[in-house]
């Protein structure tokens, strides 16, 4: 059943070719009543036997097939109350009938195949809805924000003819534009982030440095306090471009997240065979229904101008060093990340 066209199409192993099937198709008449009728009695049917309009339509399907000899069945494909199709078998050897226990066989088959349609059919539904809601979703992010960008230039624009010489205006200008063409690189590295594949390259390394090397990108534009304490590690196989991408985002959230002036802990430790980031805020927190259902998923954020793009992409560099990343938090009290490594030749 063709359920977009409302058609049946033909299929099968050696009785018709491609442009026949398509030429019974076309031509199949009353094609509403025939599904109705198999809706109201999806059991096999005679179709010797039978004498209903749809019967008689089913017929001219194949007239070939049906003019001589016996035992010839139709078999419904219903599954849910959908008519997802029908099996019709041809003239039988000899034309012996069919007994009852054929029959419920039969419907058993007939079951069996409805039921494995319909779920091709609602997993390809539900493929394309997903598709489509996440479509949607990362839509109604990137749309605001460049409706954003949009605005900002083109107040500009309409004030420039007025105020070009201004160099006031010209100052306010230019840094208008370079903040929204910031923005407007931001937007396409997170979105990057989600397109491009994540290439891992472990090295011997020692966590501490990782971090250490992290946070001194970071003293240009962190106007926060935090609190270090990095105690000698064992060294350990990881990628250290990629895990500063991690420190840094955690670190960037608990800065977020916390109160003005509020202290951030960053610490690391080592416990049985593994070593472990830690990243400590006493900022807002977080829900245990978020943490639970959106956290590391993209486009999910707490943050008003968030893309919720960093944590998803964050796991995804922890989980390709077959590590974990656990997190607690309260709402009001504030949220700790601990990022687990496992140390070479554990038993992890």
């Amino acid at each position: 059943m063709d359920q977009e066209k409302d058609r049946l199409a033909f299929a099968a192993s050696t009785a018709l070719s491609e442009s026949n099937a398509s030429d019974l198709a076309s031509s199949l008449d009353n094609i509403h009543d025939m599904i109705q009728a198999m809706r109201v009695h999806p059991h096999p049917v005679d179709i010797d036997l039978a004498r209903e309009t749809w019967v008689e339509t089913l017929k001219q399907c194949n007239p070939e097939y049906f003019h001589k000899g016996g035992g010839r069945v139709c078999v419904p494909l219903v599954s849910g109350g959908e008519v997802v199709g029908l099996i019709t078998l041809g003239d039988r050897v000899s034309g012996a009938s069919f007994s009852t226990e054929d029959l419920d066989l039969l419907k058993c088959i007939g079951d069996q195949v409805a039921a494995s349609l319909r779920n091709i059919n609602l997993s390809q539904r539900l493929v394309q809805a997903k598709e489509m809601e996440a479509f949607q979703t990362m839509s109604a992010f990137f749309v605001h924000d460049l409706k954003n960008t949009a605005s900002t230039l083109s107040l500009m624009l309409q004030n420039m003819s007025r105020h070009f010489q201004d160099p006031a205006f010209q100052e306010d200008a230019v840094r208008g534009l370079s903040k929204s063409v910031s923005h407007l690189n931001n937007l396409i590295n997170e979105l990057t982030l989600l397109r491009q594949g994540l290439e891992i390259k472990p090295l011997d390394s020692d966590l501490n440095q990782v971090v250490a090397a992290a946070l001194v990108g970071l003293d240009g534009t962190a106007d926060f306090p935090f609190v270090k304490s990095l105690p000698p590690l064992p060294r350990v196989l990881l990628d250290p471009a990629q895990m500063q991408k991690v420190v840094t985002n955690l670190v960037i959230n608990a800065k977020e997240a916390a109160a003005p002036h509020g202290e951030i802990k960053v610490e690391t430790s080592r416990r049985n065979g593994w070593v472990i980031l830690s990243v400590a805020d006493q900022g807002c927190g977080m829900s245990s229904e978020f943490i639970r259902r959106s956290l590391f998923r993209p486009f999910q954020s707490t943050k008003k101008k968030g893309l919720g793009i960093g944590m998803f992409h964050s796991k995804m560099i922890v989980d390709a060093h077959r590590g974990r990343i656990e997190v607690e938090s309260e709402k009001g009290k504030g949220t700790t990340f601990r990022v687990w490594l496992p140390l070479p030749n554990s038993s992890v």
